[in-house]
């Protein structure tokens, strides 16, 4: 089949919607299946594996790097003339409601994915200056009628599901699909300790923290537990991958702690260092309150990888406390990180037995499912 993947966000931004969306397709087209996308146009000229068609937009000055599609005049002709058999929307913005418009225009089924715990997200990036007590609300009466419309949607993990649902979210057709990791690529055999040494944490025992930062992803909680740990953990040391709008908010609470010759900024980095971190570091850290999924979890234990992560979403469908990682509460990090450093010969096996039941084969297979159960109620509706 071919398939339009609409998308919010897209390169140069990179985040987890936009990986999980690139590993769904690399999953798709070897199964045989074609895909285009369609895209806010960005501030500046991408390379991409995939044809885009991008559409006109404005900055989205809430959340630098993101920007909002508009005036997509020649969208139906360009799917058209594609000869789209799905649409499948990875955003809840304005590209999800494009993604409906256009579905209903071509009567096409529609595929929407549930990537963004959007009633979090406008505590931190509400761009119309309203209470929290206000907005949270209304936006949640914006996710009913949304999810209401699309013949299928998606969500990541089981607690996002029944989240959605116990807030009164109706859907035609839904299903759990999570984000496969490929288990070829992020392995045990990428460990290099070179990449420790250029950072001067040769000898040091390494945590690791990936992901944008961003006020949601509490990298605060991460870097107060290595304050808490610092006279019982003398070699402990956090390596933070990433980039983002937050960035020089978390610089500045590292030097107020006083533990910054115990945290590594790595900013944005290749794809290879990022395999081998997982591969060379001794534990993953996640904090973050907002996950839908948390591909960065399947990553790491697929590279063999403990994981301590927050008990909170999606985290807890993936890491099982004293199996393969250990959770924590917002006040309980460094007790998690601490249980997790102490066992970390006996979670490794478990991690990656626990990143092979989520293969980007098996859950493609999902998705394809998913796919064809959103060509039945199309048919039926249109019936």
């Amino acid at each position: 089949m071919k398939i339009a993947m609409f998308t919010d966000s897209f390169h140069p931004t990179v985040d987890g919607a936009v990986v999980s969306m690139e590993r769904q397709c690399v999953g798709l087209e070897a199964k045989g299946h074609e895909i285009v996308m369609l895209a806010p146009r960005p501030s500046a000229d991408v390379e991409t594996r995939w044809p885009v068609h991008y559409l006109p937009s404005v900055e989205f000055k809430s959340y630098r790097g993101y920007r909002i599609g508009v005036s997509p005049s020649d969208m139906l002709e360009y799917l058209r003339e594609q000869r789209i058999d799905i649409i499948h929307c990875h955003g809840l913005a304005s590209m999800a409601i494009l993604s409906l418009t256009a579905g209903k225009a071509l009567r096409t089924p529609t595929v929407l994915t549930f990537h963004t715990m959007a009633s979090e997200a406008v505590r931190y990036y509400s761009f119309i200056g309203v209470r929290d007590d206000l907005v949270v609300p209304l936006v949640w009466v914006y996710l009913r009628n949304l999810l209401k419309r699309p013949e299928m949607v998606v969500f990541p993990s089981r607690p996002i599901e029944k989240e959605l649902l116990e807030h009164g979210v109706r859907t035609k057709a839904h299903a759990v699909v999570p984000t496969g990791v490929d288990c070829s690529l992020y392995t045990p055999d990428n460990r290099d300790p070179s990449i420790l040494s250029e950072h001067g944490l040769e000898g040091r025992r390494v945590m690791l923290h990936v992901g944008r930062l961003s006020m949601e992803k509490r990298l605060d909680i991460v870097l107060r537990a290595v304050k808490d740990l610092a006279g019982e953990e003398p070699d402990l040391r956090l390596l933070v991958v990433g980039s983002g709008p937050a960035e020089l908010e978390y610089r500045r609470l590292t030097r107020r702690l006083d533990i910054e010759d115990r945290v590594i900024y790595t900013g944005f980095v290749p794809d290879d260092f990022l395999l081998k971190a997982y591969a060379t570091c001794d534990m993953l850290a996640i904090a973050s309150t907002f996950e839908t999924q948390g591909l960065v979890i399947l990553e790491a234990m697929a590279s063999g990888m403990p994981v301590a992560g927050m008990r909170r979403r999606a985290i807890p469908e993936f890491v099982t406390d004293g199996h393969n990682g250990t959770l924590f509460d917002e006040t309980s990090c460094a007790d998690g990180i601490r249980r997790c450093l102490s066992s970390l010969d006996d979670l490794r096996p478990n991690c990656m037995e626990t990143a092979r039941q989520y293969s980007t084969g098996a859950c493609t297979d999902r998705l394809v499912e998913a796919y064809e159960r959103a060509f039945e109620v199309k048919r039926k509706s249109l019936a």
